[in-house]
């Protein structure tokens, strides 16, 4: 039987301390590379996405874009050109908010507008959600203005995922499908077709199904507790 597939190879391009923007302190951090690869029988064969990179904290586990890092320049795709951007050129919400807080709020407004239909509860609701999970509180002005700049891009919440996935570790997977389980257990239950819609959602990011179990249990106990 031939076993092949795809999967992430990450490696450090190097290590130090920086002014993580979630732990507001000089902690270490690690400036990690990560490219999908075809594999067969488990072992990597030939790279089949660019590479990507992002910046892990070794304090709280978040990941950055590495501008955070602050200092030079960085080559991004431009309308099929590649334009340098300096730090002090780039938007400070992608120097200081980590990947998995803006994967958080993107994904969830994409969630709100998928049967189509917004109501004020529900945007209460998730904000709600939003904040509890997050380091920067959004508010509903904010969001409100999010959910306009979502609906103009045109995707499904996987298509997203499958985007960033490679920038978050597991603690911004496991939060990501966490705040999914929250958003979905707001009316005190989970239906067959939530389950469904976070499951595409883990795939999207290269979860197996074991993580994705372990996530959901430690969400169902949680859950207990709180009841108790």
């Amino acid at each position: 039987m031939i076993i092949f597939g795809t999967g992430p190879v990450r490696s450090t391009i190097q290590s130090g301390n920086f002014n993580c923007p979630q732990c507001e302190r000089s902690v270490p951090y690690r400036h990690r590379k990560v490219t999908k690869f075809f594999s067969l029988f488990f072992i990597p064969i030939f790279p089949i996405a660019s590479p990507m990179e992002y910046v892990e904290c070794g304090s709280c586990n978040s990941t950055f874009i590495p501008r955070v890092l602050g200092g030079g320049s960085q080559t991004t795709a431009v309308s099929g050109t590649t334009k340098a951007v300096s730090a002090a050129e780039a938007p400070q919400e992608d120097n200081f908010m980590a990947i998995y807080e803006k994967a958080i709020r993107h994904c969830m407004v994409l969630v709100m507008l998928a049967d189509g239909v917004i109501d004020e509860n529900e945007k209460i609701q998730v904000q709600k959600i939003i904040n509890k999970f997050g380091h920067n509180d959004l508010t509903m002005e904010q969001l409100e203005g999010y959910i306009e700049q979502v609906k103009t891009e045109n995707q499904d919440v996987a298509t997203y995922l499958r985007k960033v996935g490679p920038s978050l570790n597991d603690h911004g997977k496991d939060t990501i499908i966490k705040v999914a389980l929250s958003v979905a257990d707001a009316d005190g239950h989970i239906d067959k077709s939530e389950i469904e819609m976070i499951t595409k959602m883990s795939n999207a990011m290269d979860m197996s199904s074991s993580h994705l179990k372990r996530v959901m249990g430690e969400f169902n106990e949680k859950r207990r507790e709180l009841a108790n």
